[in-house]
């Protein structure tokens, strides 16, 4: 399913596109939220159909949210990273 990666600064979506059309993937970015001329509001959102652990890899230590959308209905879930489980105690 396609992704959206939605950013606050149009910087970080840039870039987020360059290495995804470096990798082969499809992306580009669109501005929603913002009435013309008010960048407070604006947000960037990355669309790609990279597969969601390699975008999420990339986004890790950036102000995004990823979200699965679902093109038929035009919802957008957001992506939960998977639980880590925890530590089992080595056996005796």
């Amino acid at each position: 399913m396609p992704l959206r990666v939605t950013f606050s600064e149009a910087a970080g979506a840039d870039e987020i596109v360059e290495t995804l059309l470096l990798a082969g993937f499809e992306a580009g970015i669109s501005r929603e939220g913002a009435a013309f001329g008010d960048d407070e509001e604006a947000v960037y959102v990355v669309h790609t159909d990279a597969p969601a652990g390699e975008v999420e890899e990339m986004i890790v230590g950036r102000r995004a949210r990823l979200e699965v959308t679902d093109p038929m209905s035009g919802t957008a879930t957001p992506v939960q990273a998977d639980p880590v489980p925890p530590r089992q105690p080595p056996p005796d």
